[in-house]
């Protein structure tokens, strides 16, 4: 286990009373109930539930309708991250670690670099060979005994990212998609057919065009995210 960030917030413990939409949870510090900010928008079931343990960080900002960011809730004994776009940070730092076996050696040359169609992805990689390798990385924080699933809601966005790999390596580019599973008691990780098989169709058909796809697991013990697995095992039928 690698450390790779450490947050400096300081954190209140509450419990979840309930999710009135996507970006919000009530939650219950002592005797006051308080709106906190979720930055993952996805069903996140089993792990956003009315009496569970959540740890949030207060913020002073009088133009926002919360007043606390959501960081983790407390499942099965383990903290999940509920914080996606920290998964982007937390691959960056295992790159520039080495910790990652497939990418050893690989430096970041830009974040969110444009693509030659359209649209962005979120890592162009300066390879060993010099040559240039694109990367888009996806939060994953759904776990069903022991297998790490994504997407849990339906994702046009992601089915697009993925075409835009594809049609990446078809022109010769090496490409790769990356899970980071923000929580670590995970064996293995699949897509979520049952919720989105044409991600699922698609992802499998992307792996044969020869786009790299790998999955990692982290753990987050206040305040400190470390690395691990470096190599979650990926399956696609």
């Amino acid at each position: 286990m690698e450390l790779l960030l450490t947050i400096d917030d300081d954190l209140l413990t509450g419990i979840i009373d309930d999710r009135p939409n996507r970006f919000v949870v009530r939650v219950r510090f002592e005797d006051t109930l308080g709106r906190v900010f979720l930055g993952d928008p996805g069903a996140l079931e089993s792990t956003v539930e009315p009496g569970n343990e959540i740890l949030c960080s207060p913020v002073d900002n009088p133009e926002r309708a919360t007043d606390y960011d959501a960081i983790a809730v407390h499942v099965d004994d383990v903290y999940v991250s509920v914080r996606p776009t920290l998964a982007n940070a937390l691959f960056e730092r295992a790159l520039a670690h080495d910790s990652i076996p497939t990418f050893t050696g690989y430096t970041c040359r830009k974040r969110e670099p444009a693509l030659p169609d359209h649209g962005r992805t979120d890592f162009l990689l300066d390879t060993l060979s010099g040559d240039t390798a694109y990367v888009e990385i996806k939060s994953c924080t759904h776990v069903e005994d022991g297998v790490a699933k994504f997407p849990d809601r339906q994702t046009e966005r992601g089915r697009r990212h993925l075409r835009s790999l594809k049609a990446l390596c078809e022109d010769g580019h090496e490409t790769h998609v990356v899970f980071v599973v923000q929580r670590p008691d995970v064996e293995r990780f699949r897509p979520y057919r049952d919720v989105d098989p044409e991600f699922a169709e698609l992802l499998a058909q992307v792996q044969e065009t020869g786009v790299g796809v790998h999955a990692l697991t982290t753990s987050f013990k206040p305040p400190h995210y470390s690395l691990w697995n470096d190599e979650l095992p990926v399956e696609l039928l």
